[in-house]
């Protein structure tokens, strides 16, 4: 009985460990104050190591570094269409429980309707998540332009990607913003062609994939032998 509650506490003990050293970090993001965007990429990561891209149908299409949301730049691009996007290119080696986040607005004539989607090891994109744009100095409800000042949050975007888990620990991973349709919403989907969409703190967070103490494990496993010596 002695051997059973030490080695149910070493297993606790090892739990507690795994816990508190399972906490979501940065992995990459990109601020675009270094990498400046006047083209369609690649832009190195300011966090990190990843590669950031535009990819539209359009040749004359504009790639601009207007003020972002609470920073000076951003990666603008206009002459939008269906299933152009910006792409952010990263490896997740080391880390499970993907999230994403970013700040996303355009102008009054630019995509209000996108969509969030992924490939693992160039596999082929799945789509993950419908959302709409706001356009900057928007009416209703009232958030104001963006600034270099200050972040005004509603124009962030936040989702949690953990449940997929091949995006855990993998080689290559792409997400993709793409327009989605040129239908009117509220607000008001594609106006005119020429209308911009602009993107800014565009962060890919995780938590380190545990590793098991070989110390910890080692004593576990001598508390466990006179266990397994009294079956016999």
């Amino acid at each position: 009985m002695k051997s059973l509650a030490i080695a149910t506490l070493l297993f606790a003990s090892q739990a507690a460990l795994l816990t508190n050293s399972h906490a979501a970090t940065v992995i990459t993001k990109w601020t675009f104050e270094t990498s400046i965007p006047a083209t369609a990429g690649p832009h190195a990561a300011e966090v990190g190591t990843g590669s950031a891209t535009g990819f539209h149908a359009s040749g004359a299409t504009a790639y601009t570094n207007p003020v972002g949301n609470g920073s000076v730049e951003s990666f603008s691009a206009n002459t939008w269409a269906v299933n152009d996007y910006f792409q952010f290119s990263i490896a997740t080696t080391g880390y499970e429980d993907i999230l994403v986040s970013w700040s996303q607005t355009g102008s009054s004539t630019g995509p209000g309707e996108f969509k969030l989607a992924y490939q693992v090891n160039g596999g082929g994109f799945t789509d993950f998540v419908n959302y709409i744009v706001l356009p900057n100095q928007v009416a209703a409800p009232g958030l104001g332009s963006w600034t270099s000042g200050s972040e005004i949050t509603g124009y962030n975007y936040s989702f949690d990607l953990s449940a997929i888990t091949g995006l855990d620990n993998a080689a290559s991973v792409d997400f993709r913003l793409i327009m989605r349709t040129t239908a009117d919403s509220t607000p008001p989907g594609l106006v005119a062609a020429a209308g911009t969409s602009r993107v800014d703190n565009f962060t890919i967070s995780g938590t380190a994939v545990p590793e098991p103490s070989t110390g910890m494990l080692g004593l576990i496993a001598a508390a466990c032998i006179p266990l397994r010596r009294r079956r016999k």
